[in-house]
C-alpha cells in the first residue's frame, strides 16, 4: 500500500500536487463526475486546464452540454466566488463508445502534450444492455484511455471509477480491496470484441464462474482486470463507490441528481407511481456520499502520483456502519420525507411503497397495485385518442428491477482499510474541504437536505402550482381506488358464485 521514503515525491499538500497542472476527465456530465469537476477547481484553484470529454446528445452540441453542467446547483457557490473558473475548463468533443474515444488528431495531440492526471468515470450504468454494448462502453474505452496514458508526455496519475459491486458474484465473503482475476487474461476479451467474435466472447463469459448478476457488474470487473493486464507499470488508482448517495456536506448538503443510484427508484415511490417493490426489507442498503467518492478520486490521484501508495491502487469507497442502511428503514425515511415535502410531477397521493420478499406474492400485489391501475389509465389515454405508455412503463420497471432484486436479496461486506489509510494522508489543511472520515454521516441527515438543494424538488419543473398538483393527485386517488374497489367486489362476487356452483 505505501510507497518506499525514497520514491515519494515533494508534495506535502494535495493543492501544490494539482498546482499548474492540467487534468482529464470522461463523465463529467454524471453524477459522480459533476461533483469531482467542482471539487478539482474548489479544492485545487492553481489546477491549470481541465479537458472534459463530452459529445452531442439529442441535438446538444457538446459545447452547450458543457453550459448545462456549469447550471447544475453544485457550480452557484463556486460561479460566486470565483467566476474565472469556466475559463479552466475545456470541452473536448469525442465518444467513449469509440476508437481513440471519438477523438480528432488535434485533440488527442493536445492531451499526449499536456495532461499529466486522468480521471475516467464515464461508464454506462445500465443493468439490462446486451453484454457486448456494455464491455464496448465500459472495457473498451477504458483500454483507450489506458493507451493514451502510455504515450502521455507528463502522465503521472490515473484514476478509474469502478463499482464496489465488481465482485458481486462473490457475495459469500468480505470483499477485499483488490482485483479478482478472471480466468482469461483481459487481452482475450479486448481481441474478441475488436473482431467482432460474438461466438468466442459468450464462450470466454461462459467460462467466468460465479455467474456476475448482470452485465454492468461483470463489465466492471474486466475492466479492472485490463488495468492489471495492460497497465502495470502505470500509477493507477481504482475506486469503488457502493450506492452513490447525495452530498454530505460540499459543496452542498444534500445535492443530488434524479437518476442516481436508489434515487430514481425512490423518486418513482415518492411521487406515487411506484407501489410495490420485491425484495427483503431487512436487505441493507450500503450508502455513500457523492462528494466523499469524489474526494476520493482526488486523493487517490494524488497518492499514487507521489507514490505514497503502490500501483494499482483499489479503495472500497463503501459506508460506515451508520449509512448501511436496511431497505425498510430507507423506505420509512424516504416515505416521510415526501408527506411532508411533496414532489413535483406526482403521480398519485398515496406515496407509500410495499416492500414483498416473495415473488409469488410480489406478482399478486404487483397485479393489484400496478397493471390494474395501468389497464385503466391506458383505456382511458385511448379514449382520449392519447398514446397508452403507464403498462409499458410498468413492464420497464419489472425488467430494470428484475437485473436489481439481487442486490435487494443480498448484503455485502467490504475491506475499508484502504480507504481508512487514504485519509490517514490528508495534511490538516487539506481536511477541512477534503476528508474521507464520514462516521457521522446518517441517512436522516442527508436525506432532509434533499428538498432545500436537490432539482427534482424545484417546482419550477411543473407547470401545476402545489394545490393545483394536490388536487389532480387526490381525484387521480379517487379514481383508482373506486376501480380497485369495483374489482375486488367483482372478485369477491366471482369467488362466491364458484363455491355456490359447487357447493350449494
Amino acid at each position: 500500500m505505501l510507497g518506499s521514503r525514497a520514491e515519494v515525491k515533494p508534495f506535502p499538500r494535495l493543492a501544490d500536487f494539482y498546482h499548474g497542472k492540467n487534468v482529464f476527465l470522461t463523465g463529467a456530465t454524471g453524477f459522480v463526475g459533476s461533483v469531482l469537476l467542482e471539487i478539482l477547481l474548489r479544492c485545487c484553484p492553481d489546477i491549470k486546464s481541465i479537458y472534459i470529454l463530452l459529445r452531442s446528445k439529442k441535438n446538444a452540441q457538446p459545447k452547450a452540454r458543457k453550459e448545462h453542467i456549469f447550471n447544475k446547483k453544485i457550480f452557484e457557490k463556486l460561479k460566486e466566488e470565483t467566476p474565472e473558473f469556466l475559463d479552466k475548463v475545456h470541452v473536448i468533443p469525442g465518444d467513449v463508445s469509440l476508437p481513440n474515444l471519438g477523438m480528432n488528431g488535434g485533440d488527442t495531440q493536445l492531451l499526449l502534450e499536456e495532461v499529466s492526471v486522468v480521471f475516467h468515470c464515464a461508464a454506462v450504468l445500465n443493468f439490462t444492455k446486451p453484454l457486448e454494448f456494455m464491455l464496448i462502453n465500459n472495457v473498451v474505452s477504458l483500454n483507450c484511455v489506458i493507451e493514451l496514458c502510455k504515450k502521455m508526455r507528463k502522465f503521472e496519475a490515473l484514476v478509474y471509477t469502478s463499482t464496489a459491486y465488481s465482485n458481486a458474484n462473490h457475495n459469500n465473503f468480505s470483499l477485499k480491496e483488490e482485483v479478482y482475476r478472471l480466468p482469461f487474461r483481459a487481452e482475450k476479451f479486448l481481441d474478441a470484441l475488436k473482431n467482432e467474435d460474438d461466438e468466442k466472447l459468450q464462450e470466454l463469459v461462459t467460462h467466468c464462474k460465479p455467474d456476475w448478476p448482470n452485465t454492468y457488474t461483470f463489465s466492471k470487473c474486466l475492466a479492472e482486470n485490463v488495468i492489471m493486464d495492460t497497465a502495470p507499470n502505470l500509477p493507477v488508482a481504482i475506486i469503488r463507490p457502493s450506492i452513490v448517495y447525495s452530498t454530505w456536506k460540499h459543496p452542498i448538503r444534500g445535492y443530488i441528481e434524479e437518476n442516481s443510484g436508489i434515487t430514481a427508484l425512490s423518486l418513482g415511490a415518492g411521487k406515487g407511481f411506484i407501489k410495490v417493490l420485491y425484495g427483503d426489507p431487512n436487505c441493507k442498503l450500503n450508502l455513500v456520499p457523492a462528494d466523499i467518492v469524489a474526494n476520493a478520486h482526488v486523493i487517490a490521484a494524488w497518492s499514487v502520483g507521489t507514490k505514497r501508495c503502490v500501483s494499482p491502487l483499489v479503495v472500497n469507497c463503501t459506508a460506515t456502519e451508520k449509512l448501511q442502511v436496511k431497505l425498510s428503514e430507507y423506505n420509512e425515511t424516504m416515505t416521510e420525507l415526501t408527506l411532508k415535502y411533496p414532489l413535483p410531477l406526482s403521480f398519485e397521493q398515496n406515496t407509500n411503497l410495499i416492500i414483498v420478499p416473495y415473488k409469488a406474492l410480489y406478482y399478486i400485489v404487483a397485479a393489484y397495485q400496478h397493471y390494474l391501475l395501468a389497464i385503466v389509465l391506458d383505456g382511458i389515454k385511448k379514449i382520449l385518442g392519447k398514446k397508452p405508455r403507464v403498462y409499458s412503463l410498468y413492464r420497464f420497471y419489472d425488467t430494470v428491477m428484475g437485473s436489481l432484486n439481487f442486490f435487494l436479496f443480498h448484503c455485502f461486506e467490504f475491506e475499508r482499510k484502504n480507504l481508512e489509510y487514504l485519509d490517514k494522508l490528508i495534511q490538516p489543511e487539506d481536511r477541512k474541504d477534503l476528508t474521507l472520515d464520514f462516521r457521522d454521516a446518517t441517512i436522516l441527515e442527508m436525506s432532509l437536505a434533499l428538498p432545500e438543494v436537490s432539482p427534482f424538488y424545484d417546482w419550477k419543473i411543473d407547470r401545476k402550482s402545489q394545490s393545483e398538483r394536490q388536487m389532480i393527485k387526490y381525484k387521480r386517488h379517487m379514481l383508482i381506488n373506486c376501480f380497485r374497489g369495483m374489482f375486488l367486489m367483482t372478485c369477491c362476487l366471482l369467488i362466491y358464485w364458484v363455491f355456490s356452483l359447487i357447493f350449494l
